[in-house]
């Protein structure tokens, strides 16, 4: 679809051509005005060949460096554009930044990320990859292979790979995380520690749809690797701390995706006894981990489930009767607060509650004989 706004300009442009020649700064400055009415009214996508010869006459101007802020303008106001057509333009940036900085550079290195982390929003996790590779590489030669630095692209690489399900990358590259910083940090450093935690969730999320054998070998490592990362998270901050409680809830989550009720039993057991010294008996903070131990023993070991039901409608209730509930996603401190009704990253605690109630009565029906 061609432009609304270019009809217009065009007449102006070519009239400013016969005037000051095609390659002059004149026609540069119109080329922009009219991206600019592009970019904020239509689809940035319509601005493209005028932005290819804003650029082009630029360049032969001024030298490649003059262009650079045409280039960012354009790609900072074209998010929603197919990155198939954004790309051309960041590989010309990335090519003068290169130019510029030299080939090992951070600027190099950078744009290397940003392309990397485009594509990977596009879902193409091979180009991801191949730039954020490129740009680990640079980092290495600029700040050393063993470097604060690079152990961040590292973990960007592991995310990007887990984000898209490539699991056995994303184990890889989370124990080259590890490695670097247990180098730099030392091997009960905090960083080390929540390497250790994140490599557990991705060993568990990676278990959803393997056979039993492998299965059984992810869930072994998510275990190990939680484990260690616990117990250096429970050192540095206390058995009872904020930091523990998020790392419990993290793993708890990433074994009922799975559907490993009894990995994750344990952790919502001891969360909750946690959460019951910190925040009380009847605390918001206590909701989510009741419904999902009711839910799992009404699933699977219905003997247990009326009790741990009928405790937290109890505790819904004292919520319900607040003058004005809210509801929060995120614990901080108001999980004590008697007004707040906290789901964890769980959602819908009165719905978990009542399925999980229907499925403890159909269970004990059948278990009956009714």
């Amino acid at each position: 679809m061609a432009s609304f706004y270019a009809e217009n300009h065009l007449r102006h442009i070519a009239g400013l051509e016969k005037r000051h020649g095609p390659i002059s700064d004149e026609v540069v400055t119109a080329l922009r005005t009219l991206i600019k009415l592009i970019c904020r009214s239509e689809d940035p996508v319509e601005a493209i060949p005028f932005l290819d010869r804003c650029i082009s006459i630029q360049e032969s101007l001024h030298g490649p460096q003059s262009i650079l802020g045409d280039l960012d303008e354009w790609i900072r106001q074209a998010g929603r554009v197919d990155f198939k057509l954004v790309e051309p333009f960041q590989l010309r940036r990335l090519a003068i930044r290169t130019r510029l900085s030299g080939e090992h550079s951070w600027q190099a290195a950078e744009e290397c990320e940003a392309i990397a982390r485009k594509w990977a929003s596009a879902g193409d996790y091979s180009r991801a990859r191949a730039f954020l590779e490129r740009s680990i590489s640079i980092l290495e030669k600029v700040h050393g292979a063993v470097s604060i630095e690079v152990a961040a692209a590292v973990d960007t690489l592991a995310e990007i790979g887990a984000r898209l399900t490539k699991w056995e990358d994303a184990e890889t590259n989370l124990q080259r995380s590890l490695h670097l910083k247990e180098k730099i940090f030392g091997k009960r450093s905090e960083e080390a520690a929540r390497t250790l935690l994140t490599s557990a969730i991705v060993h568990a999320n990676s278990c959803k749809l393997q056979r039993h054998g492998a299965k059984f070998e992810g869930l072994r490592k998510a275990v190990t690797a939680f484990a260690s990362g616990l117990d250096i998270i429970e050192e540095r901050f206390g058995p009872d701390s904020l930091e523990v409680q998020k790392a419990l809830e993290a793993m708890i989550s990433a074994y009922l995706d799975c559907g490993e009720f009894w990995k994750a039993e344990p952790l919502l057991k001891r969360l909750l006894e946690i959460c019951e010294r910190t925040y009380g008996d009847d605390a918001a903070a206590l909701l989510w981990i009741l419904a999902e131990l009711a839910t799992g023993y009404a699933r699977e070991r219905v003997e247990d489930a009326e009790p741990v039901l009928e405790r937290g409608f109890a505790v819904l209730r004292t919520f319900l009767d607040a003058g004005k509930p809210i509801f929060r996603r995120s614990i901080l401190d108001m999980a004590g607060n008697r007004k707040v009704l906290y789901g964890g990253s769980q959602k819908g605690v009165l719905e978990t509650l009542v399925q999980a109630s229907e499925t403890f009565r159909d269970n004990l029906r059948k278990r009956w004989g009714a």
